[in-house]
């Protein structure tokens, strides 16, 4: 019986991993400004909550590569700002416009404050890969 049971738990942990995906993340146009590259992706439950995946990456001039191993496919949400003050938030001016790097997956689609079905994208059973623009403001 103890065997069955070790069978029957191994299958499926190995159905398990079967299912998990790779998504690589091309954050394009990255600036070596110092500071790191946090990056988040969510899912609609984690939207703008704590639990999302969090990665922080060394800046890099050109394309800065983040990766975010082992997810179940569905549908994900990223997002990014490049911390160059160290501070643990987006540097703002007066007004809000961000003065520090960001990215926000689909940004090109957005039409008012980024929600969950704007900027979703779908991660199928084989892995993605993504481009998401860095996009940096007049802070320098």
């Amino acid at each position: 019986m103890k065997t069955l049971m070790t069978a029957c738990a191994l299958s499926l942990a190995l159905a398990s991993a079967a299912q998990a995906a790779d998504l690589t993340v091309e954050l394009t146009g990255a600036q070596a400004r110092g500071g790191k590259i946090h990056s988040t992706l969510t899912t609609e439950e984690t939207f703008f909550r704590p639990g999302g995946r969090e990665v922080d990456s060394d800046p890099a001039d050109g394309t800065v590569t983040v990766t975010f191993a082992d997810l179940p496919p569905g549908d994900y949400a990223f997002m990014a700002y490049h911390d160059e003050n160290g501070d643990g938030k987006m540097a703002t001016a007066p007004g809000g416009m961000p003065t520090e790097g960001w990215a926000l997956s689909n940004s090109d689609k957005l039409m008012g404050p980024p929600t969950f079905e704007v900027m979703k994208f779908t991660v199928p059973a084989e892995g993605a890969t993504v481009q998401v623009p860095l996009v940096y403001g007049s802070g320098r």
